[in-house]
């Protein structure tokens, strides 16, 4: 029978609460795991588990050295709970935030081993099925880049990756996911994400290791991303000028002109080696262990702490045979797991990209930038209502009186209809006028005959 003993609180966010434990089991065996121990009334606890599962179930499917490893899933409590590796040490935010900026070759040596990291996510396939899973991180940043105090190099958080393979239970293919600073332009333009976009999310670590601030919020037009992208860069002088170069191709505006990640890693590679200097474990050496003695302790608000509770089986066995659910090939669960107790960053529905470019200084797209091919997110736009057909010549109707054109056809039901309605006044007036002149003619002849009449008779 297996059981967790309860150490301590690593740290705490919305979803809940991450512990150092000591998993025990039959002859003796005990090992060391962080267990991440969800709220048990949170509003969105089940979707939020679903997602859970969905990016353990990915995790297993990696299984690289520097990618964080999910062990189980498992129960503790009535409370959903998700065992994973432990790891002690800082992530690259709280490094920066602290001031400790790494020496040149300890960053060439770390930002090599996250390029190779997410390179073996790019191109990895499923152990049994052998179909590409496709994983896209989608959300490189300096909070997701954990180092421990002998070097070691860990990449967290694929909640939001966009991979594909069958156990998959949520989707959320309708989402823009991500961290808005970190984002490359091309997906808020297009709403589409591919590797290149990771490349650019590296980019943008090194330039804020080397500089110790945030590179700022993407730029929509070429003739803004470029000139922004040239002063930033030149701000990097000194030991650090050989980065240039690379991250210069690392954040240019087209996503085809990047190097592919497996680049990145053999020049950071080579450029650790011609590099003198402390290397990243000599410097993770000197700052992480002072850092993480300085760290405050969570609060066990749980009452966890100094419990051992046997392993009850978690929700992934209690379900072996999930449906099949309708579903885009590449769906992303959200902001999940391995952020340590942080909370999942906001998302973005696909409909929102409009006001999310325009809270963006530059909100036109630059015309380079292709439009997707396949957007199964967007809602459908209507089309505009076509003019109907203009009917055939013996249906038409005929046009109202009065109309200043008329067809050929129309004039004799207009004089129909001018006889139905009488003589018009003016030819009231002219017959008037013919009948009184007959009269008055006739009037003044019979006067010249009763004249005659009497002088000759």
């Amino acid at each position: 029978m297996r059981a967790l003993h309860f150490q301590r609180v690593v740290g705490a966010g919305a979803f809940g609460a991450v512990y150092l434990c000591d998993l025990v089991a039959d002859k003796g065996f005990r090992r060391q795991v962080a267990v991440k121990v969800l709220q048990r009334d949170h509003p969105n606890a089940q979707m939020f588990m679903s997602r859970v599962r969905d990016e353990a179930r990915l995790l297993g499917l990696l299984q690289d050295d520097h990618i964080l490893k999910v062990l189980e899933i498992v129960s503790v409590d009535g409370r959903d709970a998700v065992v994973m590796e432990f790891v002690e040490g800082l992530d690259l935010a709280a490094l920066i935030e602290a001031k400790q900026r790494p020496s040149p070759r300890a960053l060439a040596e770390l930002g090599g081993a996250i390029a190779g990291a997410l390179h073996r996510a790019h191109t990895a396939v499923h152990p049994t099925t052998g179909v590409p899973l496709k994983v896209i991180h989608r959300d490189v940043k300096p909070a997701n880049v954990m180092v421990t105090s002998r070097g070691g190099v860990k990449l967290l958080d694929f909640g939001i990756a966009r991979a594909r393979f069958e156990a998959r239970e949520s989707f959320t293919g309708q989402f823009v996911l991500g961290t808005l600073n970190y984002m490359a332009p091309e997906y808020i333009v297009t709403g589409d994400v591919s590797p290149a976009a990771d490349v650019y999310g590296l980019g943008l670590v090194i330039w804020e290791a080397v500089i110790g601030e945030v590179y700022g919020q993407p730029r929509l037009k070429q003739e803004q991303h470029v000139p922004r992208q040239d002063a930033q860069l030149a701000r990097i002088v000194g030991e650090f000028e050989p980065f240039v170069p690379i991250l210069r191709r690392m954040l240019a505006w087209d996503p085809k002109s990047r190097p592919q990640t497996h680049e990145v890693e053999h020049e950071l590679v080579a450029l650790a080696d011609n590099i003198r200097g402390q290397g990243l474990r000599a410097w993770c050496g000197t700052v992480v262990p002072d850092l993480l003695a300085r760290r405050a302790r969570g609060v066990d608000e749980n009452g966890l702490v100094g419990r051992q509770i046997q392993l009850a089986e978690g929700p992934a066995d209690e379900e072996p045979s999930l449906p099949a659910l309708p579903r885009p090939p590449d769906a992303a669960p959200p902001n999940t797991l391995a952020a340590l107790g942080r909370a999942p960053e906001p998302v973005r529905s696909q409909a929102s990209l409009a006001q999310l470019a325009s809270e963006i200084s530059e909100a036109t797209p630059s015309p380079r930038v292709a439009p997707p091919v396949d957007r199964p997110r967007v809602a459908p736009v209507l089309a505009e209502p076509r003019p109907p057909a203009r009917p055939a010549q013996s249906d038409r109707r005929p046009p109202a009186p009065g109309s200043e054109t008329l067809a050929p056809q129309a004039a004799p039901m207009r004089k129909e209809r001018a006889r139905a309605r009488g003589p018009s006044t003016a030819v009231l007036i002219v017959q008037g006028l013919i009948v009184g002149g007959g009269i008055g003619f006739l009037m003044v002849l019979g006067v010249i005959l009763a004249f005659l009449l009497r002088r000759f008779l």
